[in-house]
């Protein structure tokens, strides 16, 4: 598809500040950007943001943001070490290996690690 050239992925959070430093910590060190107020983005790939934004936590949301890692394990653990309540690493044969758990407002999150 020629006419997209990034992707920029909105998650409902209720405060920026502990949302952003959260997803941070989650992350490692990636860029940081406050395009309008009420908002905040960072760069996960050359070509694609995570565009944290103030919303009421009234429903929870239903999407999941899936992140693909080379490291399952070490990934598992940094979320563990973040406090999460995050399920065991699970199999699929020949595919994929993956964990899912949600960040502090709600938000369904997972890392998978293809075979």
């Amino acid at each position: 598809m020629d006419s997209c050239k990034s992707v920029t992925i909105g998650v409902p959070v209720p405060d920026l500040d502990v949302a952003s430093a959260w997803y941070r910590d989650l992350l490692g060190d990636v860029e940081e950007t406050s395009p309008a107020p009420g908002v905040r983005e960072l760069q996960i790939m050359p070509a694609c943001w995570l565009q944290l934004f103030v919303a009421e936590a009234a429903a929870l949301n239903p999407s999941v943001l899936r992140l693909e890692t080379d490291d399952i394990e070490a990934c598992h653990l940094r979320v563990v070490a973040l406090g999460c309540a995050v399920g065991e690493i699970e199999l699929v044969p020949d595919a994929v290996r993956y964990f899912e758990f949600r960040d502090p407002f709600g938000n369904q999150l997972s890392f998978y690690e293809m075979i």
